[in-house]
């Protein structure tokens, strides 16, 4: 998952090369590699990506400052997922 993210933001969004390679817990904010416009088509990539719905609420900081975050986020959301299937809400 961190490759296939990783690799998403080091074609699609860096615009800087020296940024290159992207750690992945490199901060794409404070970097700027992320701007408003960057991160909405990430989420939209993880989305369809990984087949996880991103709530409004979700898209802080905290979930995507950094490749490490965003799957640490689809992570902990797969897993609600398969507890709400389970009927372990």
């Amino acid at each position: 998952m961190e490759a296939i993210i990783n690799d998403y933001i080091s074609k699609e969004v860096v615009q800087d090369p020296s940024l290159l390679p992207l750690a992945n817990d490199t901060s794409l904010l404070e970097t700027g590699i992320l701007d408003s416009l960057s991160l909405l088509k990430l989420v939209l990539f993880v989305q369809e990506r990984f087949g996880t719905a991103v709530d409004d609420v979700d898209i802080v900081p905290e979930n995507f400052d950094s490749v490490d975050a965003i799957c640490v986020y689809l992570r902990s959301r797969a897993r609600e997922g398969a507890d709400q299937a389970a009927g372990r809400e």
